[in-house]
């Protein structure tokens, strides 16, 4: 229960929860708090796989070589939706680790003084603050398994935007716990943290561009 109460004090007063839980919290705290926000929105894109197939919209109004790749990729997703969420959920808890050990070898050759488990403990909880968007996930969740596209796809560009927001928000907080725990003026934090995010980043994008390539390749005919 104290991971919520955490939680709400970390988005109410960033600076003060950084310092209750970096000296009050353990590391599997913090590794915890990473595996919830990661497993549940992966539990409930299981939930919304059990909705209808949904062709994407406005296939008409595209190129017809750009119509026939949305096509089959929508449909790639639909085929594999069981087994992508537990794909997304592996690789995101990748990226975490990853982008955790990217800053804190960044931020000792800036001769930060704190250690990986430490900033780690912390990174899950910045990973954790993505559950705010669960109430809308729940939504959006429940319209996919009603099949209604056209409120699913109001509540879908609400949830993007809210999630760009979200991850500036645990950038920022990234930069926080470097400066708290590494004991980093604010440029080297910022600077520990803006090149490991990149390339996460980076990753992410490659990623997004293999599946739809391999779902092109793999899915050479529209029929499901």
């Amino acid at each position: 229960m104290f991971l919520w109460a955490d939680l709400v004090e970390l988005v109410r007063h960033p600076f003060s929860g950084f310092g209750l839980i970096d000296g009050r919290r353990r590391l599997a705290e913090g590794l915890a708090a990473l595996a919830l926000s990661l497993a549940l929105p992966a539990a409930l894109s299981e939930l919304a796989a059990l909705g209808p197939f949904r062709p994407p919209a406005n296939l008409g109004s595209l190129p017809s070589l750009t119509a026939q790749g949305a096509d089959i990729y929508a449909r790639w997703v639909y085929q594999n939706r069981f087994v992508l969420p537990v794909y997304g959920l592996l690789v995101s808890g990748g990226l975490w680790l990853l982008a955790a050990a990217l800053i804190h070898a960044i931020a000792r050759a800036l001769r930060g003084r704190g250690d990986f488990r430490g900033y780690l403990k912390l990174v899950g909880y910045t990973a954790f603050v993505g559950v705010i968007t669960l109430p809308l996930v729940i939504v959006d969740t429940g319209l996919k398994i009603q099949g209604n596209t056209s409120l699913e796809s109001q509540i879908g560009q609400l949830l993007g935007l809210l999630g760009l927001a979200i991850f500036l928000w645990q950038n920022t907080l990234l930069v926080l716990a470097a400066r708290r725990h590494y004991g980093l003026s604010t440029e080297r934090a910022v600077a520990a943290v803006v090149g490991p995010a990149g390339v996460v980043l980076v990753l992410v994008v490659a990623l997004i561009i293999l599946a739809v390539v391999f779902a092109i390749i793999t899915q050479p005919s529209p029929a499901l």
